[in-house]
């Protein structure tokens, strides 16, 4: 009887401590990039962190960041605003076709944002963000299923 009474407490106690858990995290709220869908550049930390990882690959002056930042948030509201447009559009809409073109654009919107970039860059940093650009190509090619781009071999 006793081993009955303490299995019983132990199933309570179990149970209590999970409720606790997640009454305590649905208590707190969501942050906009997690509750926005297709938003990929945000929950990957958006302009903040490919600017950072771009001063740490390419050593950016100070007015080199304030360019490329100014370049990556532009790049950012365009594909949001192309993002928002298709999200507005009804089902029947959203055809394979439609999402082909916004695809066709955000890569657009990406070559412009690189080309200004690149312009912005010295001789070495424009070597190296080349192959940054490059590996970023060959992974969304993988991702999306398609054949990467050919890398360049050093």
């Amino acid at each position: 009887m006793k081993s009955i009474h303490w299995k019983f407490a132990v199933a309570t106690a179990v149970l209590a401590l999970g409720s606790l858990a997640v009454y305590g995290q649905s208590g707190q709220p969501a942050s906009d990039s997690q509750n926005a869908p297709h938003d990929n550049w945000r929950r990957a930390g958006g302009p903040e962190r490919e600017l950072h990882m771009l001063t740490e690959r390419l050593t950016l002056t100070p007015e080199q960041q304030t360019g490329v930042k100014a370049l990556l948030d532009q790049q950012s509201t365009q594909i949001k605003a192309l993002r928002t447009n298709a999200q507005g559009e009804s089902a029947p809409a959203d055809t394979p076709e439609a999402r082909e073109a916004r695809t066709t654009q955000i890569n657009q919107i990406h070559d412009e944002t690189d080309t200004k970039i690149s312009a912005l860059l010295d001789e070495n940093q424009k070597k190296t963000y080349a192959e940054i650009v490059q590996h970023r190509k060959a992974m969304m090619a993988r991702r999306q299923g398609a054949n990467p781009p050919e890398t360049p071999q050093q």
